[in-house]
Order: C-alpha cells, then structure tokens, then sequence
C-alpha cells in the first residue's frame, strides 16, 4: 500500500527501506495485539512521510530534467501499486465467504469497490459509527491509508507542474499548515474525519513533501545532532502513545518529525551483515506484507466471538493472531517475489491495450463477489435480520433536543411514550403491536440513558465523540427537552423507559456527571448503583408529578460474545472461536459480569419507586438464558434484540399486558 517504490530509489537510500521496515514492524506488532505496543498504529505515519517525499522527489527531478509526463507517472505507479493490490483482494473476495458472516460480507462489497475506485477511506468512515460492525471484522480496513496515499498521488503531481520552481515550496508549506489546522480541529469535531480524510492527514505527506523540495538546496549539518534523538523517537514513542481521541496527534507530529529529520539526513550504505538488513528486508517487502497481514488478522477476528478484552482469553488470541502474522509473512515473500517485484520491473509500457487490460482486471475484481456468493438474494435476507435495531426509523437516534417527528411515532395521538438510549430503540418493535391503534411514540438517543440530571462520561472521549463531556452536556439537554414535551402532553399517560445501564455503573472505563440547576460545571462522580437508583427517583417522581405512570424494561441477559454472530457461523458451519454450544449464556457467567445491573435492577422497584419488567425472568433458567425463541434468533449482537427477535420476544411474553399491569 504504502510507499513509492522508484527502481532506483531502494538502492541509492537504504535508509528508507529501513524505515520502512520500521514501519511496517509497528503495525504489524500492533494490529496483532502484542501487549507493550500501544502506538504500533504510528507506522503509518512514517508512511505518510517517507510516501510525500519519494512521490515529490520523483516529480521534481523530473520536472527540473524536462522529462516529467503524466502518462509515464502514473503508468509506473499503476505497476507498482495494482497487481499485488489485485492479487490481494481477489483472493480475500474468494475466501470471505468462508469466514465473514452475511453483514459483514454486504460490508465487504462496499470496501471491495472503494478499494478500487481509491475511495476506501471515505467508504470506512461511513461504516463507522455507533451500530456499525467492528472495525477489526474488516478485512480491507487497511485500504483506508492507501486511498489517502493515491488520492495524494493524484493531486500533488499536477500541483507541482502548475507551480513554478521558485513558489514550489511555499505552496507546500502553505497546504501543509492548513492541513495540520483542520486535522487539529477535526480532532475537535469529529474525529472520524480527522483520522479518514485526506484534508486532515495531508500534512504528513506534505511534510515529507517539503523535505524532497528542499533537500540539497540547504545544508543543514545541524541536524545530524538529531539523528539520535529521531530514532529514539521512532524506537520509542510508538510503546507509549496510546490512540484514544488524539490521532493524529502530537505523537504523529513527533514520529513525522523524526522520519523527516532522518530522511534528510541521508545514510552511507551498511557494511554486509549489518544488523539492519533484518530491517531493510522487511522494508522491500512492505507493500506486500501490508497488503496481507490485515485480512488474514480480520478472518481470525470474524472467527473469534469472545470479547478480546476478558483477561482470560487474551492470551489464546494473542496466538491465534501471531500465527496469522507468521503466515502473513510467507503469503507476502511470494506475493513480493512473484508479483510485485515482476510487474514493477516488466518492460510494459503506456498504451491502450494495458490500459483495456487495467479496466478489464479491475472490472473483473469487482464483479468477484457475485462468482464467490452466488446467493446474493439470501445473504442479503440474513443481514437484514441483523440490520441495527433503531426501533421506528434511523431518524429516532438524535441527542440534539427532542422534538416529536413522524417518523419515530405511530398513531395520531401516541399514549405511550418510549424514552433511553439503544436498549430503548431495540423494544420499539415489540411494542408497536402491543400499544394499538393509540400508538407509542420514541424518545432515544444512543448511550444516553433516561435519567435527569444524570450522564454517563468516558474521560478518552475528545470533542463531540460519544461519552465525552460536550456529549454528556447534550444528553443532559435532551433528557431535559424530553420531560419538557411530556408536559405538554397531556395524550402521553405510560412513559417506558430502558436502557443498558453498563456506563451508569462501571468504572473504568466510564465516570458519571452530576448536573446541579444552577451550577456552572457538573460535578465528576463515581459510578454507583446508589447514584443511578437517586437519578431514577428524581425522573420517576418529574414524570409522575405530569401524571404519567412508568415502567422500566429491563436490558436483555447478555455474554461475553457476540450472540447474534455465532449463532450465524454455527448455522452456517464458519470457523467459530470460542463459541459456547447453542450459543447459549451461561446464568453464572452472566450474572458476574452484570452484578453491578442486576443489584439496580433489583433495588429500583423499592428504592426508587420504578417498576420494572425483567427479561432474564423468562429467558434463563438455573443453568443457561435462551437466545433463540422457535428458531428465531433474539439477538443482532451481544446485547441488543433484534428487529424479529424483539417482537417474538414481546408475544412470547405479553409485553403489552405487562406494561398495563407494572406501569404506575
């Protein structure tokens, strides 16, 4: 993916095949979880660097020479990049089948087609968000770096022809300031965008960008002072750096520094046997092995359905992961010897027939998932069973201030109201039928529960991220807007409430916000079960104050895998890691990891003054909780009811003369 391969270049400077090595080393040892390698994921960054100043220095020699072409340019770095990008996803298109579960795969299309039309990262910021499959399940999550590379290529060179000699520089310099603005009020923002988009990580590339304008114009004897200290930054701030919200950060800043600085310095070449040629080896097969190692890591991520996070299975997936690693570096020796290395130095040049057989291959690539998922019709069926649950309408997932919308009501006049964050959404539809021809109405916004004066604050969270503080504030005001409209509704007479509960009463990693009428900052509180059980009576006696009766339903039992997916592999007969026989939750299990859920639960009717509707009641037994009902699976992930599972679930339990009979 990476770097500019010039056939000269990896022999005139050894000194970045090294750094390639390097680079590729940390994210390799970070994409496999190797405990100690928190900022592995900084590789790229050094990527970024070393990939500006190549694509600059090849355009500006030949440019100073006379000889610059646009034609020959890109037909080199079709060469380079494609065939063994091709060969890798051709075959991970034939081989999903077999390890990706049927949303993941309808995931895998898009990714396939941005990967083609170099527009990866803008598909995998459109794939993430808060019901979006994991972004480790992605076997082509890796292209999101490739599209900014090429999307670079594509731009830079015509920037540099347009330019003359002298405004070069400062063109750049200019380009390159404004990029590190907007990515450090990305950052702010959204920092999706801040991490996908070329605008935002430009700077990169534009520094080494600047470095190749500038080299050998400035003697600069000064910086070979640095050459310790840059290395010392490479060796070390990738064990330190953790991502949380700040990436691109100042740790890439640093770590793009230092590739600069040792960029521009330039090295003699090492003597035979030098203990950099287990480095230099690495960074001639950089591409290859980047191209490979992360879809076989996705596979093994698809096949394993145990949290990653439990302690007790870290280790067993560590394994798994550094075998897939091991391979990788086999699949990437022959992917480099008998693809990259020939197609780069083949004597093919510019013409319509190699131009024809570009399109045709690319056409052929991307009309692979048809050949290896002949059954389109079905496996789209079965991702529509796990599509996110948003009860009404997408439309009903806001934490801006509440106002009624048709889309999230049924009915004329709606007499019950559903109010919480994501376990909110999941009842909807088996309430719909329940509620009648009156209707019901949704109040929900993800990961905001429905508790005044209460909210849950995950200090990584930056900017506008869920769980941060500017979120927190917005979940404040939408629990408040919601009491407000209830008011002035008089029609609404059952309010139901629900949510997951976990960020009200787990710490690490979430913390609480008191917010106090007429204190200018909330006060910072540990998460307690007699925190919650205090916001709870506060909203239950606003609510009845209005005259409403309400009633709580409780979350779902859950596990430590992914339910909805194992379910899937086991049906289909895919690999499944760690999987539980039935996909059945284990009651003593269950009832350790919720303890903190299950003592609110059962102290919220008395304490609180909140009845509540208990699913566990009628899914587990002594021993296990059931997560299919008739066949019909419950879940659409670890937690979360499905659509179909939602109503089964309600019909099999009377949801509708529940509610009549607890709501108070």
């Amino acid at each position: 993916m990476r770097n500019v391969h010039n056939a000269p270049e990896p022999a005139a400077r050894w000194d970045i095949q090294v750094l390639r090595g390097v680079a590729v080393a940390w994210v390799l040892l970070y994409h496999a979880g190797v405990p100690g390698v928190q900022g592995g994921f900084l590789g790229v960054d050094i990527f970024f660097v070393v990939s500006g100043w190549l694509i600059t220095a090849l355009v500006q020699r030949s440019l100073l020479e006379g000889r610059f072409s646009f034609c020959e340019f890109y037909w080199r770095r079709a060469k380079r990049l494609l065939p063994a990008a091709y060969v890798t996803l051709g075959v991970t298109t034939l081989l999903t089948p077999w390890f990706l579960n049927d949303l993941e795969q309808l995931d895998f299309h898009l990714q396939l087609w941005g990967a083609l039309a170099f527009v990866s990262n803008y598909v995998l910021m459109n794939q993430s968000g808060y019901f979006a499959g994991s972004a480790e399940l992605k076997p082509l999550l890796h292209f999101w770096s490739l599209a900014i590379e090429e999307q670079y290529y594509l731009l830079m060179p015509a920037l540099l022809v347009l330019v003359g000699p002298r405004w070069r520089a400062g063109v750049v310099i200019c380009l390159t300031l404004e990029s590190l603005g907007l990515c450090v009020y990305w950052l702010e923002v959204d920092t999706s965008a801040a991490f996908y988009l070329l605008p935002a990580r430009a700077w990169e590339l534009g520094l080494g960008s600047l470095g190749a304008l500038w080299h050998g114009r400035y003697a600069l004897p000064w910086l070979r002072v640095a050459r310790w200290p840059a290395l010392g930054v490479l060796a070390l701030v990738p064990l330190f750096a953790p991502l949380g919200g700040w990436h691109p950060g100042p740790s890439a800043l640093m770590v793009g520094l230092a590739t600069l600085a040792l960029l521009w310095m330039g090295q003699p070449r090492p003597q035979a046997g030098s203990w950099m040629q287990p480095l230099m080896w690495l960074g001639d097969r950089s591409y290859s092995l980047y191209l490979v190692h992360w879809p076989l890591l996705a596979f093994v991520h698809n096949a394993w359905l145990i949290d990653p996070s439990m302690p007790s299975v870290q280790h067993s997936l560590l394994a798994w992961r550094l075998a897939a690693l091991l391979l990788a570096v086999g699949l990437a020796a022959a992917l480099y010897r008998w693809v990259e290395l020939p197609c780069r130095h083949s004597s093919w040049c510019p013409s319509w027939r190699h131009f024809a057989g570009v399109v045709g291959a690319t056409a052929l690539v991307a009309l692979l998932p048809w050949v290896s998922q002949p059954d389109a019709q079905s496996t789209a069926q079965q991702a529509h069973l796990r599509r996110p649950n948003y009860g009404l309408h997408e439309q009903c997932d806001s934490v801006q201030a509440f106002v009624p919308r048709t889309a999230c009501q049924t009915g004329v006049a709606p007499r019950w109201l559903v109010w919480g964050d994501s376990y909110a959404m999941h009842i909807v539809p088996g309430l719909q039928a329940p509620a009648g021809q009156s209707g019901l109405m949704q109040a929900t916004a993800s990961s905001c529960g429905p508790f005044l004066g209460l909210t849950p604050y995950r200090p990584a969270s930056r900017g506008h991220q869920t769980l941060s503080l500017s979120w927190s504030a917005d979940c404040r005001d939408f629990n408040a807007s919601v009491l407000r409209y209830l008011a002035g509704a008089p029609q609404v007479d059952t309010v139901i409430l629900s949510s997951s509960l976990t960020a009200y009463l787990h710490s690490p990693p979430y913390e609480s916000l008191l917010w106090t009428a007429g204190e200018p900052a909330p006060q910072l509180r540990a998460p307690s079960v007699e925190l919650l059980l205090q916001a709870s009576r506060d909203t239950v006696q606003a609510l009845r104050a209005l005259g409403k009766r309400v009633v709580l339903i409780a979350p779902p039992p859950s596990a430590d895998i992914d339910i909805a997916s194992c379910l899937e592999r086991q049906a289909n007969k895919r690999l499944a890691l760690g999987a539980p026989a039935g996909c059945v939750i284990q009651r003593q299990a269950y009832e350790q990891a919720r303890a903190l859920v299950l003592d609110y639960l059962r102290r919220a009717p008395t304490e609180a003054q909140l009845p509540v509707l208990r699913l566990d009641d009628y899914l587990c037994d002594a021993k296990r909780c059931r997560t299919e009902i008739q066949g019909v699976p419950l879940y659409r992930d670890a937690g979360h009811l499905s659509y179909d599972g939602a109503v089964v679930l309600a019909d099999a339990m009377h949801w509708g003369s529940k509610v009549q009979q607890l709501a108070r």
